[in-house]
């Protein structure tokens, strides 16, 4: 049998050139080439670039995003500790206004209080301290009584009471600290001490 040659029409190429028969001096081989679907491209690199600039971008976004916790954890930190000494002065000031006083720091001659009457001026400390739960810090108030005056009957008035009472006035401030902690909280109240 004979082979039939192809012819192509016009100037069309086959897309996939067929095997062909190369004869040869020492005998007749065939070589086989394998089809190429692709012709070879000129490769730039311009993938690796654009991918080692978005490897930048999203690493700088990561390492600001990072800082930017780290920050809000810093403020969230300071606002509890500052929270916390803020309660240490109220506390301080509940320990005061519920009388009987069991704190033995709160009383005389430590602290000029109400029940300890004293007329004239003073300015006296006492100390408040509560120690902190587990993972928490403890905290420290100070207590500084300053008298006022002493009301002359009627001046103030509370429910409850005749208007000849004598009221002793007194300015209570509470500073309140969070150990290891630049914390402070500073509480000011008047007290008043009534004698009918």
């Amino acid at each position: 049998m004979n082979r039939i040659p192809s012819t192509f029409i016009g100037s069309h190429q086959p897309r996939f050139p067929c095997a062909t028969s190369t004869p040869s001096s020492r005998g007749s081989e065939m070589k086989q080439f394998s089809p190429n679907t692709f012709p070879p491209s000129k490769q730039r690199g311009v993938a690796l670039v654009v991918s080692l600039i978005l490897l930048v971008v999203i690493t700088l976004l990561s390492l600001t995003a990072m800082r930017n916790t780290n920050l809000d954890t810093k403020i969230t930190v300071n606002h509890q500790h500052k929270q916390m000494a803020f309660q240490a002065a109220e506390n301080t000031f509940a320990e005061l206004t519920g009388l009987p006083i069991t704190n033995p720091k709160m009383k005389a001659p430590n602290l000029n209080i109400p029940g300890n009457i004293n007329d004239s001026p003073e300015l006296n400390s006492a100390w408040y301290t509560q120690h902190g739960v587990e993972g928490s810090p403890n905290l420290t108030s100070d207590l500084t009584m300053d008298y006022i005056e002493k009301g002359a009957p009627g001046k103030y008035k509370f429910s409850g009471f005749g208007l000849s009472i004598i009221t002793h006035v007194y300015q209570a401030d509470a500073i309140g600290k969070v150990d290891n902690t630049n914390a402070r909280a500073h509480n000011r109240m008047h007290v008043a001490l009534i004698r009918e």
